[in-house]
């Protein structure tokens, strides 16, 4: 009887240190099984657009690489932040991360007496999935060859530019530009890239702000000339046109960049093992020719290097919008 209950005890004490033991394995060992099951990307903007159409290219390569489920879930509205409140919602396992343009993350909270959420706070970032370079034109028929004639020219005539709309980060670029280099310019709002570029080869405005894969129909039409490329170097898309910072503007390094963002509380092991399976997925050839198509440059940051540039951010804006003279909204 004694041997049959001394058995009894240590089949219970042992079962008691295995449990004991799985509870106690450090939080990186579960890293090691992830992932296990479907992963899904929170989008917050409508399906078609460039933001969605990346986010399913990175769908489908990160779920052949790593054979699992990835989808994409499009959660559209209020300026992107319904979509940003899904995500920093969800639970911090790795199996939801949402992939969204700077505007839906740093921008639209900077313009609410009440900021719903902080980029840098509430949001674990993962990896810059893209970055967009940002084209300063004039229509062909300008007779402006170069950025700093144009700036030069607006200080002594009336000269518009177009936007896609008040508000938005093509506004907010120029107000920047108009704060760096002293150019004296009308802002004329439009609904999109495209009426915005189309008003000034019309001969509405002098001056269009855009991505290039806004302007690459009108680029390859012959009806636009780019002047100057807000980027630090020359873009190998572009090499003959010249940066700002080359032309004589060192502050002005603007564009777009598209990041991965989780929950916030994310296991360190588990958000670096996503933003491993990021990376992978954009040095796929499938990723990298409609990261092509749209003109995106893919640079590969780590983890705390993306993080900069969304703290970067935050001065950045304020200070457009400031000299933009937006007010806070409710």
């Amino acid at each position: 009887m004694k041997a049959l209950k001394f058995q009894r005890l240590r089949r219970r004490a042992l079962g008691l240190a295995l449990a004991t033991g799985a509870l106690a394995l450090p939080l990186g060992a579960h890293a090691q099984a992830y992932p296990s099951h479907a992963i899904k990307i929170i989008v917050p903007a409508s399906p078609g657009g460039s933001t969605d159409v990346m986010a399913r290219t990175l769908a489908k390569v990160m779920g052949e690489q790593n054979k699992v489920t990835v989808f994409v879930e499009n959660r559209a509205g209020a300026s992107g932040s319904i979509g940003v409140q899904a995500t920093i919602n969800s639970a911090p396992d790795g199996y939801t991360f949402m992939l969204a343009v700077n505007d839906a993350i740093t921008i639209y909270p900077l313009t609410k007496k009440v900021p719903p959420y902080n980029a840098n706070k509430d949001l674990t970032p993962l990896a810059q999935v893209a970055w967009t370079n940002i084209l300063f034109s004039v229509a062909a028929s300008s007779p402006y060859k170069n950025i700093k004639d144009f700036v030069e020219a607006s200080k002594t005539k009336q000269m518009a530019y177009s936007s896609n709309g008040y508000g938005t980060t093509t506004h907010l670029w120029v107000e920047l530009f108009k704060k760096s280099t002293g150019a004296q310019l009308l802002h004329v709002p439009y609904k999109g890239a495209a009426p915005a570029l189309q008003g000034m080869v019309a001969g509405e405005t002098n001056l269009a702000v855009s991505s290039p894969a806004s302007a690459k129909a009108l680029l390859d039409g012959g009806l636009l000339r780019p002047l100057a490329i807000a980027s630090a170097e020359r873009s190998p898309l572009f090499p003959d046109v010249p940066t700002l910072v080359e032309s004589g503007y060192p502050d002005l390094v603007l564009g777009a960049w598209f990041g991965t963002f989780g929950p916030p509380g994310m296991d360190p092991a588990i958000a670096d093992k996503l933003h491993d399976m990021i990376i992978a997925a954009m040095q796929s050839p499938e990723y990298q020719k409609h990261a092509q198509s749209f003109i995106f440059d893919l640079p590969i940051l780590s983890r705390q290097a993306f993080a900069k540039v969304v703290a970067d951010d935050t001065p950045l804006w304020l200070s457009a919008i400031a000299a933009a003279g937006i007010e806070p909204s409710e």
